[in-house]
């Protein structure tokens, strides 16, 4: 059967009942697949039934909700389209169940739609969603050259054997090509096919990877991987483990397009590390400027200090952004060192907190703790240095062992998993690990106490802090179950 349409799906996920943790963002990703697509002459759709569905909830269990479109609303939509192949992104592990859901809910519509997997989930776990007898195919990693050969040989109903990546089934057995390749050139692949995104249903949405600024927002991705190789992170299975960019001009060119057709007056950067390469940053950062774009930007997913400087945040405020997350993980520095395995020097990072504070730019810190081998005391060293640099609520994650990291092997090894492990259970509040030295109800209780050191400690340095916390729980009175919890 000769392709014509191709349909590619971001699906419904699962969420916190009373407090969302999920972030309906135009997925970049499914562009760029449907950019690569359309140029291979396929007539294509993006269905985000997350977003299409971000107001209608089904309820799972009494903590637990699927928010997006309902199987119903999902069969409609791909009966009336009739595609001849679909994509399904699988981008967190916790997901699981829905990806498998969805695989059968296309077979059941029509057998002889060819079902792909893609994303985080299906680069880490490819036999488990490769067994489901719906799942046709699995493309590890980076997917465009891959995705582009597998729309070739259908076409042709030519053999899949060589294509970089992918799983397959060879009648009864499960084949799996290692990934090989990556694209060195990231200025060949097109821009992501952002007229199939349907970017205004993105707009004014509760949640977006952190509080927006601007209505009219967009991610953008300019360079792929990340030089550190932390251990509880599985960035490098699906980026590979080099560090690669686009020129900053093919960036400035898509930042044009996106100001010009769709006038877009916010940018994330949803790079794993945007400053990893500092010449390159600063010369992209005053690029923003010399453009005029009057553009407001954030980092959601951090910069590395251990690249950047004063003159680099003098240019980052100057062309436009609004915060910068500081991904610092510990304030231990064995902490960083033996265990997470992370190059950062704190006193840099205190430095550089400071600078954000003389020129007012906001900034905050990202922390991990319970980490094997980390003691409490440790835990406290990294409160004790977000307080130091003037950040009372930074984001913390207690370490969460996902597939395809160092810090899942090494639970699995040492049997340091607090129960039977579940991909249900993987999320930042589960506290699957224990050790000697604690177990999960220690390392709540230190949650629920850092918070609240945290908080009185930004309110004595600033009393009008407690003034807008209040404010904040009277307009959200879902956040009180973090507040009763956590202290969040």
């Amino acid at each position: 059967m000769k392709l014509k349409k191709i349909l590619l799906l971001m699906p419904p996920a699962y969420a916190v009942r009373f407090r969302r943790d999920i972030n309906p963002l135009p997925p970049l990703s499914l562009g760029y697949l449907a950019a690569i697509a359309e140029q291979e002459g396929m007539e294509v759709r993006i269905l985000d039934c997350l977003m299409k569905g971000w107001h209608y909830e089904e309820v799972v269990d009494r903590n637990t909700v699927r928010v997006g479109l309902s199987d119903a609303d999902i069969r409609s939509r791909i009966a009336e389209f009739k595609p001849d192949l679909v994509g399904v992104t699988c981008p967190f592990s916790r997901q699981y169940q829905i990806y498998h859901r969805l695989f059968r809910l296309v077979k059941e519509i029509d057998p002889a739609i060819r079902v792909v997997a893609g994303g985080a989930h299906a680069t880490v776990c490819p036999q488990e969603v490769l067994e489901d007898g719906h799942c046709d195919y699995v493309i590890l990693g980076e997917a465009e050259e891959s995705f582009a050969e597998l729309i070739r040989a259908l076409q042709r109903d030519e053999a899949v054997d060589a294509i970089d990546g992918l799983g397959w089934k060879d009648g009864g057995r499960l084949r799996l090509n290692p990934k090989n390749r990556l694209i060195r050139n990231l200025d060949s692949i097109p821009f992501p096919a952002y007229h199939l995104m349907e970017l205004d249903g993105y707009f004014g949405l509760v949640a977006s990877h952190g509080a927006r600024h601007k209505k009219r927002f967009c991610p953008i991705i300019t360079s792929r991987g990340c030089p550190a190789r932390c251990t509880f992170c599985s960035a490098h299975q699906v980026w590979g483990k080099m560090y690669r960019t686009r020129s900053v001009e093919n960036v400035i060119e898509e930042l044009r397009l996106l100001k010009s057709r769709y006038g877009i007056e916010e940018i994330l950067f949803e790079d794993d590390n945007v400053t990893a390469d500092a010449k390159r940053a600063k010369t992209l950062f005053s690029r923003l400027i010399e453009e005029r774009f009057d553009f407001v930007w954030d980092t959601p997913n951090g910069v590395g200090a251990w690249s950047m400087d004063e003159e680099m945040i003098d240019l980052m405020k100057a062309s436009g952004c609004v915060k910068l997350n500081f991904p610092v993980e510990s304030g231990s520095p064995r902490v960083l060192k033996e265990i997470i395995r992370k190059p950062l020097d704190l006193d840099k990072v205190r430095r550089l907190t400071t600078h954000c504070d003389r020129i007012g730019l906001a900034h905050d810190l990202f922390l991990v703790i319970g980490m094997p081998g980390e003691r409490l005391s440790e835990m406290w060293e990294s409160v004790r240095f977000a307080a130091e640099c003037g950040c009372f609520s930074p984001h913390i994650s207690v370490a969460t062992p996902y597939p395809g990291t160092e810090l899942y092997e090494e639970c699995m090894n040492r049997h340091l998993f607090s129960r039977p492990f579940s991909m249900d259970d993987l999320f930042i509040r589960s506290f699957l690990v224990r050790t000697t030295e604690w177990n999960e109800k220690d390392l709540g209780r230190f949650l629920f106490q850092a918070n609240w050191y945290l908080k009185l400690r930004g309110i004595l340095k600033n009393p009008g802090r407690a003034i807008r916390y209040v404010k904040k729980i009277v307009s959200q009175p879902s956040r009180l179950i973090g507040v009763i919890r956590h202290g969040e």
